[in-house]
């Protein structure tokens, strides 16, 4: 293909169907959209929300769509993430802290909203009064993601296989599987994993069956 045809897009739309849309705008609402336009009709109703030039469109059909889940819908980055928090712990909404990973030094957290589908939002630059995080390697984010998958299709049935000194078996829960460009494939340990990632060369996530995963790295 010669040539390279440049264009601007000014905006993009994420669009998302949901069970409730009263709740659903609710729960987008304390990340700081506001509802701009709304219709119904008797088998399908829409909310079209916006904050700052992005966009979300919340769906919904009679019947129901069946969509099957995903590991990650949204990302969401901010500016001052601790102010969103505390917001979602004031309206009772739970949230796990996921790290600092590369792409979000100032923090990372993860969530779901009503219709069980991934939230993560991120802050990109650390605060000037953030404490340097310690213990948590930056794959961490996207190994725990990883991990949650294999959790939700029923956990891997066997220990972490990669051994370390003296070839001493891990013993330890598998939670992720590992693989590389030579077809080698192994269950590990978080820890494990997370140490074969910055050691190895070409070492990666992987399914149990198709090999190369999907990363789970939102940019």
């Amino acid at each position: 293909m010669s040539g390279v045809v440049s264009f601007a897009m000014p905006s993009m739309v994420a669009s998302a169907y949901v069970r409730d849309i009263a709740a659903s705008r609710v729960f987008y609402e304390l990340l700081g959209f506001t509802e701009s336009s709304a219709g119904k009709a008797p088998t399908s109703a829409w909310s079209y929300l916006h904050q700052d030039g992005h966009f979300v469109l919340l769906a919904w059909t009679e019947p129901r769509l069946e969509i099957a889940p995903v590991p990650l819908l949204f990302y969401f980055y901010y500016t001052e993430l601790q102010a969103v928090t505390c917001g979602l712990e004031a309206a009772g909404v739970g949230f796990t802290h996921v790290g600092y990973p590369p792409h979000a030094l100032g923090g990372e957290v993860r969530l779901l909203d009503p219709d069980g589908n991934t939230i993560l939002l991120g802050q990109r630059e650390a605060a000037a009064s953030q404490p340097t995080p310690a213990g948590e390697s930056p794959h961490f984010s996207l190994l725990k993601e990883a991990a949650a998958l294999v959790a939700a299709q029923g956990g891997a049935a066997v220990t972490c296989q990669i051994t370390g000194p003296g070839d001493a078996a891990c013993g330890a829960r598998a939670e992720v599987r590992l693989a590389d460009s030579a077809g080698n494939r192994a269950w590990a340990c978080l820890a494990h994993a997370d140490q074969l990632l910055f050691t190895v060369p070409g070492v990666f996530i992987a399914s149990d069956d198709e090999g190369l995963a999907r990363y789970l790295v939102a940019h």
